[in-house]
């Protein structure tokens, strides 16, 4: 065989073999690090703290301020109806024009 034809073929066969190699090799290496002593003894700290942390509780979600009964402000298409922002010149269904009066609070 010529020795070009060996060569590519070297070449060929580290870029098949080469990422599976290093994926297993870094998948080993993290299995590793997790085992390791030094993890155990700091989870197992964690764990100390938190037994003996006290626990905050958050309230469920309440309105701070109620909105008074307020609706938002749109601005209604002349072409398909749909509400979009007062700070919008096109329409986000159909993009036609909205023109200054359909832009006015319903």
């Amino acid at each position: 065989m010529d020795v070009e034809v060996v060569f590519r073929l070297l070449v060929a066969a580290f870029c098949v073999v080469a990422p599976s190699v290093l994926f297993v090799g870094l998948v080993r290496g993290l299995d590793k690090l997790r085992d390791d002593r030094l993890v155990e003894q700091v989870l197992e700290r964690m764990d100390d703290d938190d037994a003996t942390a006290p626990t905050y509780r958050r309230a469920p979600f309440t309105a701070a301020v109620s909105d008074g009964g307020r609706t938002a402000e749109t601005a209604g298409c002349d072409v398909c109806g749909a509400s979009n922002p007062p700070y919008a010149s096109y329409c986000g269904a159909c993009l036609s024009a909205l023109d200054g009066d359909s832009r006015a609070p319903k």
